[in-house]
């Protein structure tokens, strides 16, 4: 990763101090973060680092520390190590990373303060404005300028950071087997996220994001975070949205399990399929909006072959019933954040891009180009109050209501795969990090690799 990071950091650094330059600012502070305690508590949050500073610093949980860019010197990296025996601290700054940054151990917060340029006025603050150093001018914290170019930029990863997300992904991928066999023993929601925790050597504070850990009927909630502790009497399927990280950066996957071979185990086959043909078809310069628009003409498709629903996919598309069967967004870009910034915005200076009436949801509205990762994940759900809203329209007479209730308690399928785009085509990081795990314990009949 040395060389990687090497050229991520010399694009970095030239991206950071154009930006510097064009905005008539001296340098940037940049903030790790610091704990928030629970209010009425003796206890913090888990802590995450800033995302703006994890694009710098890959490894350490360094609170309250600063990175400092600017003046035309070798960035300087002013870092907490705390004087500490009640709770582990970061080891000090090492690594192929480190040597790019002159590194300044401190044991408090007041030592890193004093650290922090004298004369602030001409610089930029990025972070939480409570961690914002004294003398700082209000138009500094946080420049929309400066956060509208960094935030449109992010879309576009050097190969570094496309290298991160590719082992999150291996990461993940062992993480969703061991899901899988879990499930097929007949583990309960928790069992089955404890098994993913295991397999991926990653702490729920580590993730990218909390377990989605859906059986049966669950799989309806789209965000589901119950995780109940006992099986159900029959268990039926399971939808797992689960990911890992890798050097700060996310890979986000989710598959869906069917416990027999039955209806439900053709319907994840045939989304599965759809979610395939959909993906082979992303070039540079289609827009996102425009596949989200095409993944709902093929989920009408899979509606019609299914016999669930008996019109075109045209007129369903059209008189909006794949939307409640797929009420979400295709996808979002992936990064330093599972959602990461910048997918609706149409340039640099922050201009937003038309969210279309159609798809409120959908988070990505740029248009596909090189460099970019994103996921693809379509979805077909049997969830209660939009069945109910189309059971109640002229169209909901021409749906199959008797299979559609049958499927009710799988509760929906959802395929998510996180995929590059590059020159002239993409790389499947998810397809390919599963092919490559080890399949030890259990058969890939019942759901997707």
């Amino acid at each position: 990763m040395s060389d990687l990071y090497a050229d991520h950091y010399a694009r970095l650094l030239a991206h950071y101090e154009s930006l510097l330059e064009a905005g008539g600012w001296r340098g940037v502070m940049i903030s790790s973060g610091s704990p928030v305690a629970v209010f009425g508590d003796d206890q913090a949050y888990p802590f995450r680092v800033n995302p703006r500073f994890r694009q710098w610093i890959p490894e350490g949980e360094y609170s309250q520390s600063f990175l400092i860019i600017g003046d035309g010197e070798r960035p300087r990296f002013v870092c907490h190590l705390p004087e500490d025996y009640w709770h582990s601290v970061a080891a000090a700054p090492s690594g192929f990373w480190a040597e790019h940054f002159r590194v300044e151990c401190v044991p408090g917060p007041e030592e890193a303060d004093r650290l922090v340029p004298a004369e602030t006025r001409d610089y930029a603050f990025l972070g939480d404005p409570e961690d914002c150093p004294a003398g700082v001018s209000p138009d500094g914290v946080n420049p929309a300028q400066l956060v509208h170019a960094l935030d449109f930029h992010r879309a576009y990863k050097h190969e570094y950071e496309v290298e991160c997300i590719r082992r999150a992904n291996r990461s993940a991928a062992a993480g969703h087997l061991a899901a899988r066999d879990a499930f097929e023993s007949g583990a309960s929601e928790l069992e089955i996220h404890l098994a993913f925790l295991q397999a991926t050597g990653q702490l729920e504070r580590q993730l990218p994001y909390f377990n989605i850990v859906a059986l049966n009927g669950h799989g309806a909630i789209l965000h589901y975070d119950a995780l109940e502790s006992r099986s159900p009497p029959r268990v039926r399927s399971l939808l797992i949205d689960a990911g890992a990280c890798h050097l700060g950066y996310a890979a986000d996957i989710t598959r869906t399990w069917a416990h027999a071979e039955d209806s439900f185990a053709e319907l994840i086959g045939m989304l599965d399929a759809a979610q395939r043909r959909l993906t082979a078809r992303i070039r540079p310069g289609m827009t996102f909006v425009e596949l989200h628009r095409q993944m709902h003409f093929l989920i009408g498709e899979v509606l019609a072959d299914s016999g669930l629903v008996a019109m075109s996919p045209e007129a369903m598309v059209e008189e909006g019933v794949t939307a409640a069967f797929f009420p979400h967004g295709l996808g979002h870009h992936l990064g330093l954040q599972v959602h990461d910034v910048g997918g609706k915005l149409a340039d640099r200076l922050g201009t937003p891009l038309k969210q279309p009436e159609a798809y409120p949801f959908l988070r990505n509205l740029r248009p596909v180009e090189a460099g970019n990762v994103f996921t693809v994940e379509p979805g077909l759900y049997f969830i209660p109050q939009l069945l109910e809203a189309l059971r109640g329209r002229p169209c909901g007479r021409q749906v199959n209501w008797k299979a559609v209730d049958a499927l009710r308690e799988y509760g929906g399928v959802r395929i998510e795969d996180n995929v590059h785009v590059y020159g002239d085509g993409v790389e499947n990081l998810t397809r390919a990090a599963l092919a490559e795990a080890p399949k030890a314990g259990g058969s890939q009949s019942q759901g997707s690799a």
